[in-house]
């Protein structure tokens, strides 16, 4: 994930540049290939969209709409976003969950986060725990760090005979990620163990004392340098012998957003692991990290009155998604499928893209 802003926005503007103003375009073609068109352009329309995120991904807004800005010039209508600050004055929402104030019209999944456990074991910042462990520790049905179950895990580590304190309050949507991720291996987390919690509305979790543990975000855990833990999948690797772990590093992000389908009901697109994919490297050539499948997704919504304005401003936002707009914030970017899906209910209504002429 890039989290250099320099560097990303550069980025940006080599995307922007040579793009093009979206024409008519007969006969029909197929929705992904409409998509996959309008990756290549984006749709100006005269006026102002005003956009909010959640407190901690509020950054992104600003950073679209100094690239909006930089796009939508003479000749092309001026197209601007402004950063509403506040969900009951936006037209579009980029939030985690539903987004309170919002009437949806339209949404889509924008990008994806991860629920991830932290903890705090004195000489330790190398743990693993398998599926079952895990669940058992959160649970409270394994209470000491000494246990042997957890020792079977982390043969390497020398673990005190001391309390494992579990934080009651849990982050909501890292706590259903843990629990639907989980269940595909066959254990069971019970979230009434845990009180929900926000962590999306810019404040910071309370430091873990000695010998405890929580559920948060993972971009929450990047951005304040946490430990968190990884989970030992009990295989190994068929060449090396090595086992393989699945944590939320770049690599294995990426390999469980390979397996996200896309699934469309009227005017919603919502997102969810099919774990019979086969996950897909990050370059061409490499092995596919271990998936790290305790995902959820970062949705926007297209609010109040339907308008083309707002569904060219979100089409844009979401190209944007596949240059790293996202990336510094520590949130994954949608996979290809998925997002080409979210741009054409989005475009709906939009010019059809047309299609490069072949050179002669």
């Amino acid at each position: 994930m890039m989290k250099n802003p320099k560097r990303l926005l550069a980025v940006l503007a080599l995307a922007i540049s040579g793009s093009t103003l979206l024409t008519a375009c007969d006969p029909p073609m197929p929705p992904e290939m409409l998509a996959q068109l309008a990756e290549q352009s984006y749709t100006c329309l005269e006026g102002n969209v005003n956009v909010a995120a959640d407190p901690s991904n509020s950054a992104v807004v600003d950073t679209l709409a100094e690239s909006l800005a930089g796009a939508c010039i003479d000749p092309l209508p001026a197209m601007t976003i402004t950063n509403a600050g506040d969900f009951a004055s936006a037209d579009i929402v980029i939030s985690t969950g539903a987004a309170a104030d919002c009437k949806p019209f339209a949404s889509v999944p924008y990008g994806f986060d991860a629920g991830v456990v932290t903890y705090n074991v004195a000489g330790t910042d190398s743990l693993n725990l398998g599926y079952k462990t895990l669940a058992a520790v959160l649970n409270g049905e394994i209470s000491n760090w000494n246990d042997p179950a957890i020792a079977k895990d982390n043969p390497d580590l020398t673990l005190p005979d001391a309390p494992i304190l579990v934080r009651a309050d849990a982050e909501k949507n890292s706590l259903g990620a843990l629990v639907t991720a989980l269940g595909y291996q066959g254990a069971k987390l019970d979230p009434s163990k845990f009180t929900e919690i926000s962590l999306f509305d810019g404040s910071v979790p309370e430091p873990l004392v000695d010998g405890e543990l929580a559920i948060i975000p993972n971009s929450v855990a990047v951005f304040n340098g946490l430990v968190t833990l990884g989970l030992n999948t009990g295989k190994k690797d068929a060449e090396t012998g090595e086992k393989l772990f699945a944590t939320a590093s770049e690599v294995s992000l990426y390999a469980a957003g390979s397996q996200l389908v896309g699934k469309s009901n009227g005017s919603t697109l919502t997102m969810s692991v099919d774990s019979k994919i086969e996950p897909q490297p990050m370059f061409e050539g490499e092995a596919a990290g271990v998936p790290y499948q305790a995902i959820f997704p970062l949705t926007m919504s297209l609010c109040g009155e339907d308008t083309l304005l707002k569904r060219a401003a979100s089409a844009f936002m979401l190209r944007l998604d596949s240059q790293g707009a996202l990336g510094y914030l520590n949130i994954s970017q949608l996979p290809e499928t998925v997002r080409y899906s979210a741009v054409g209910l989005v475009r709906k209504g939009l010019p059809t893209p047309k299609p490069p002429k072949e050179s002669k």
